[in-house]
């Protein structure tokens, strides 16, 4: 009988080391992988190496184009690889897991692998969507935002405000204007334009509501630096490489917001053509009859119809021809930013689950 035990026990032992082994596996593979961010389903489009980084398109990962390297910085060629306003990483925030530092690509970068894809690359803005992500998250924006009025700060900021701010990131990128600037100087820029087309064409009660949810969520921001102002601490961690904690969401916003803030309170003295000159590099911007665009409700029908508007009347001042837009609804709620160029075969998929929506004009 003793030896039986004895014998059960080793077998036993040998079980729970058999499934610790295989759980602890599981963990450091999927960690291992973590990069990737795919689902199942959604096997990786294309992977590209160069040197020592493997950069790779995804269908799951929002439109992202990562690096995964070994290195703290990579250099493609001679070049450092950052982004233009700084690095981006999984759904638009900096990430460093455990073992690796994963950074976006250059603009040169991408030119490598849109050279696989013959059709003419497209531009995406994702906008997060509200009340749709994780407790955690949808708990943040519901407290940022005031409770109550969250739900209407969000749509005014996000999907009012914001996308054109993000057509004005493609505007910039497009004519290829952001190439000389710094991060700082192109999100000042960015907003300008989107304060000045707000303040052209916009309802009066919006750009009232626009300065009331600014001011409320900056109330509930704690500032990450006291008696330093927002843009030289912004230059100063983006300078020296301090990208985790320059792009936290507490960061990062409580720039932005400061910045929207400010121009808000000069809009009466912005020139949207100055600005669009500046943006596209052109001297034939001219200046177009004012008009209101009024939309009774804003939400997520509104943004492609907001930014098709735009569009329509930014290219009677001349600024040009632009690629096709679509627009991303992302689940995290912090999740707006600009993605282009983006291949166009890959965001058909997308398309098909209604994940985007396109921009008419």
């Amino acid at each position: 009988m003793r030896v039986k035990s004895k014998k059960r026990r080793v077998l036993l032992g040998i079980g729970l080391l058999a499934i610790v082994l295989a759980v602890g596996g599981w963990l450091f593979f999927r960690l291992h992988l973590s990069w990737l961010s795919l689902e199942d389903a959604m096997p990786v489009a294309i992977i590209y190496n160069e040197e020592n980084a493997t950069f790779t398109v995804d269908n799951a990962g929002m439109f992202d184009v990562i690096f995964h390297t070994k290195e703290p910085v990579v250099y493609f060629g001679n070049e450092r690889i950052v982004m233009r306003d700084g690095i981006r990483i999984r759904n638009g925030r900096p990430y460093i897991n455990m073992r690796d530092t994963w950074i976006i690509f250059s603009s040169d970068a991408i030119d490598a692998i849109a050279e696989m894809d013959t059709s003419a690359p497209v531009a995406v803005i994702v906008n997060g969507l509200y009340g749709q992500g994780t407790q955690a998250q949808n708990e943040m924006i519901y407290s940022l935002l005031g409770g109550e009025l969250a739900r209407d700060r969000f749509e005014i900021y996000f999907q009012w405000y914001n996308t054109i701010h993000e057509l004005g990131h493609l505007i910039t990128v497009y004519h290829g204007t952001d190439d000389s600037r710094h991060m700082v100087e192109e999100e000042l820029l960015v907003n300008s334009f989107a304060v000045a087309f707000w303040t052209y064409f916009g309802e009066e009660e919006k750009l009232y509501a626009l300065e009331e949810a600014v001011e409320y969520i900056l109330s509930s921001i704690t500032p990450p630096i006291e008696n330093m102002h927002h843009l030289d601490f912004m230059r100063e961690i983006v300078d020296g490489g301090r990208f985790g904690e320059a792009f936290t969401f507490e960061t990062y916003g409580w720039f932005q917001f400061n910045i929207v803030r400010e121009i808000l309170r000069e809009r009466d003295s912005l020139d949207l053509v100055q600005i669009l000159t500046e943006m596209t590099g052109s001297e034939t911007i001219q200046a177009q009859p004012r008009q209101i665009l009024a939309y009774s409700a804003l939400g997520t029908d509104m943004v492609p119809i907001i930014v098709g508007d735009a569009i329509s009347i930014l290219q009677d001042f001349g600024i040009g021809s632009l690629p096709d837009v679509y627009i991303a609804f992302a689940a995290d709620p912090n999740d707006h930013m600009l993605q282009y160029p983006f291949l166009r075969r890959l965001l058909e998929p997308n398309i098909s689950a209604g994940r985007v929506l396109p921009v008419l004009r």
